[in-house]
């Protein structure tokens, strides 16, 4: 499982045989921590985190159930390879490499970019789609005209648009994209895009 940021109350169905938590930020919409605790409570989960998450970890889960990584070294998840890769967001983060049987993928969300990131040969991502950049300007510009502020002028600088998900995926070869993290504000737009693609 990555991230833990619904109710416990949503998942605890679809959550039975998971045996991994991989947590990438502290937003609380990745990592809540009533979730978190109610996980390590009634299951045997480890969770895995870089060295940015462990003291609030800490705070929530015993010590034993914590797996600190540094970003680029491998470790074994159950039949699965899976490492860290750096995220930029406007706290510490990452994404993760996750690979089986030769089958190879990448998850990140809540990054603004994904330079220096390769995934060539990767069969699918789930990477976010947070926003279409032309629509998001045009709702700034009108929120500035009517004194207004917008939440978009934060995601078009620490969110990643369908845009250039859309172009990592050609540049990387990626055929099966997933799109995560669509805000609400240009949906109908990051879906058109998806679909012309």
């Amino acid at each position: 499982m990555i991230d833990a940021g619904l109710p416990y109350s949503k998942i605890k169905d679809k959550v039975k045989n998971v045996r991994y938590v991989l947590l990438t930020h502290i937003h609380g919409d990745h990592f809540n921590k009533s979730t978190i605790r109610k996980l390590a409570a009634n299951h045997n989960v480890m969770f895995i985190c870089g060295e940015w998450l462990f003291d609030e970890l800490l705070n929530i889960v015993n010590s034993e159930s914590i797996l600190v990584y540094g970003f680029g070294i491998a470790f074994d998840a159950i039949g699965y390879d899976v490492a860290m890769v750096k995220a930029y967001h406007d706290v510490p983060n990452c994404g993760y490499r996750i690979m089986q049987d030769g089958h190879k993928h990448l998850h990140i969300t809540d990054t603004y970019t994904l330079d220096g990131i390769a995934a060539k040969g990767y069969h699918s991502a789930s990477i976010e789609c947070n926003h279409e950049i032309n629509k998001a300007l045009v709702l700034i510009d009108e929120a500035k005209e009517n004194g207004e502020f917008s939440h978009l002028i934060g995601a078009v600088n620490s969110h990643l648009s369908v845009d250039k998900t859309i172009q990592f995926c050609k540049g990387n070869g990626i055929k099966k994209l997933i799109p995560v993290h669509i805000g609400s504000s240009t949906k109908k737009e990051v879906i058109d895009a998806l679909k012309r693609w």
